[in-house]
């Protein structure tokens, strides 16, 4: 498992999501090149990539509104971004993801 700087993953993050769209979630794992699954969708991707996850509506239950960002390590160019209704995983979230934007204060699937 390969771990990029905690910096560079949050600029990523910011990058896909702005710090006022929800609660940015961004996992710390690169994503190597092949099947990245977004949500209940997947992607091809030809090289490394961030996963990025925006709570929509943090501290509703859910299924409510929410989106998966895919980004290019190299470049930081947004490779696919997808609309869903469920997070990564139910509860808390792997040690690897780290909360890179939470405007109010509400994150609660990964820590600061």
């Amino acid at each position: 498992m390969t771990l990029v700087d905690r910096d560079v993953a949050v600029a990523a993050a910011l990058g896909a999501f702005g710090e006022d769209e929800g609660v940015v979630y961004v996992d710390r794992e690169v994503r190597e090149a092949g099947n990245v699954s977004l949500g209940e969708t997947s992607r091809q991707t030809r090289g490394p990539s961030l996963l990025v996850f925006c709570d929509q509506a943090p501290g509703a239950n859910w299924m409510h509104p929410c989106a998966y960002a895919l980004v290019d390590l190299g470049s930081g160019d947004v490779l696919s971004l997808v609309p869903s209704d469920r997070p990564p995983s139910f509860g808390r979230l792997p040690d690897t993801w780290v909360v890179a934007a939470d405007p109010n204060g509400l994150a609660d699937l990964a820590s600061p």
